[in-house]
């Protein structure tokens, strides 16, 4: 994996909590984001990164994709932060 990245907002949750959707973004030369979980009992911290980033020429551009984070327990009252900033992980539409 490469490089830590930000997660800018919580996309949905389900009913029972225990999974969130979150954007991530990616290059045109890479496998795709992934977006980890380290839980406690009063958080949840969002690890972003990429798999399989090569070298090499490839376009600038960013793509931003829905990944779907699986918890241990409901994300209930516990806060959730992005690992890159360290701050509080904002509800939101885009």
């Amino acid at each position: 994996m490469d490089g830590l990245r930000s997660v800018p907002r919580l996309a949905r949750t389900t009913a029972d909590g225990r999974s969130l959707t979150v954007p991530a973004t990616h290059g045109a030369c890479d496998d795709g984001p992934v977006v980890k979980a380290l839980e406690t009992d009063e958080s949840v911290v969002l690890h972003a990164s990429v798999r399989g980033a090569r070298n090499g020429p490839c376009t600038s551009g960013s793509i931003e994709q829905d990944v779907r984070v699986d918890l241990r327990g409901p994300l209930g009252e516990r806060i959730l932060l992005d690992a890159l900033s360290g701050g509080p992980v904002p509800s939101g539409d885009r």
